[in-house]
């Protein structure tokens, strides 16, 4: 990657790759990911171990469940503000 400069999109997604490199040492080929920046130059590529996969999909699952649980608790929160303003017009507001 050496020779010009890189975008932010383009050094992130070299981040994600060396991710995926670090998994394990393991050799054998179960799969491969091509990263491609966004105007689709590719910018690398990594061969992945049956467990490498499992890993990382694990690791992506639950990351997801956490941001999906995140949004539900600020949904909840949100539905107990309006809640509890619907109680107070209810009530007569300010008196």
């Amino acid at each position: 990657m050496a020779g010009r400069g890189f975008s932010d999109d383009e050094l992130r997604l070299y981040e994600l790759l060396q991710q995926f490199l670090a998994l394990s040492d393991d050799e054998t080929v179960a799969g491969r990911i091509i990263v491609q920046g966004p105007d689709g130059t590719i910018v690398g590529d990594a061969t992945l171990a049956a467990a490498d996969i499992e890993d990382a999909t694990q690791a992506l699952l639950w990351m997801n469940v956490q941001r999906a649980e995140a949004l539900n608790v600020a949904d909840e929160a949100i539905a107990a503000v309006g809640d509890e303003a619907e109680a107070f017009l209810r009530g007569g507001g300010l008196s």
